[in-house]
């Protein structure tokens, strides 16, 4: 079913090529937290256009995308396929989750615990826009009923491994090698931006994952912004993306028009979005 897994996949600043600074030598985990807060993507309101290559279950599908998002409160996006003409629209708020899918002339609106039906991982709102916006906030902070309170780091090459646990300390085989036995969700960091390279969001299984990875950093203001986005979703339908961020603007406020056209009647599973 195409249109939904699109809620989560796809999502004036004059930019300019991200300055390469020295590695730090960071040991602790409290060490990499601060410095992940300090080098969050924080803004109010963010714009862009996405050209987007899918694959799912092997079927290509190119698209492109306006997003627009409020800060912790909507995030807005209109999809269209090679030809330009819209077929989705997608209003997702902290509670809430509406599209309008014009080729089935049909809409949808629902809880917010939709994202979560649809992907392989627990999805929230806040964990979406933290996939969109190349930071760590939703992905690494304590949800309800998680028992992943602590964190571990490493280094390799230049490049910080930072994981959830449920232990501060790894568990070793009696010849001192450490266990992998916490599914926590993790990010690597680039030692020399502390910006993030890639995250992994764990379901309940190993086999039940969401993997995103962020290059072509360009500075916005006083910030880095990831302007190409791969995501790889690992779940009963295998999908990838990669998407390319163009036009960037950055606290502006921005129009998220969405209305439901009269004749249009409920979703239903079975609607294609695309004609076979």
């Amino acid at each position: 079913m195409v249109l939904p897994l699109l809620l989560f996949f796809i999502t004036g600043c004059k930019t300019k090529e991200a300055a390469k600074k020295t590695v730090t030598n960071i040991k602790s985990p409290e060490s990499l937290l601060e410095k992940l807060d300090e080098n969050t993507f924080d803004f109010e309101w963010f714009g862009a256009k996405l050209s987007a290559k899918t694959v799912i279950e092997g079927k290509k599908i190119d698209v492109g995308l306006k997003l627009r998002i409020r800060k912790d409160s909507a995030i807005w996006m209109s999809v269209s396929p090679a030809l330009g003409i819209e077929m989705a629209r997608i209003l997702i708020t902290t509670d809430s989750v509406k599209f309008i899918n014009r080729f089935a002339r049909a809409y949808h609106a629902g809880p917010i615990s939709y994202l979560s039906y649809l992907a392989p991982v627990e999805m929230s709102y806040f964990i979406l826009q933290s996939i969109l916006m190349g930071n760590a906030k939703s992905i690494l902070e304590k949800e309800e009923g998680d028992t992943f309170e602590f964190f571990r780091a490493s280094e390799n090459k230049g490049v910080f491994l930072l994981k959830k646990t449920e232990k501060k300390k790894p568990r070793v085989t009696a010849s001192g090698k450490e266990l992998e036995s916490e599914n926590g969700n993790k990010v690597w960091l680039d030692g020399a931006t502390f910006k993030i390279v890639k995250s992994e969001i764990n379901g309940n299984t190993s086999k039940r994952k969401i993997f995103t990875t962020y290059s072509d950093f360009k500075q916005i203001g006083e910030l880095l912004f990831g302007h190409k986005l791969e995501l790889t979703v690992k779940g009963d339908e295998p999908v990838t993306v990669v998407a390319q961020f163009s036009k960037v603007v950055v606290n502006e406020p921005l129009k998220l028009p969405y209305s439901i056209p009269s004749k249009y009647r409920p979703y239903y599973s079975n609607d294609k979005v695309f004609d076979e």
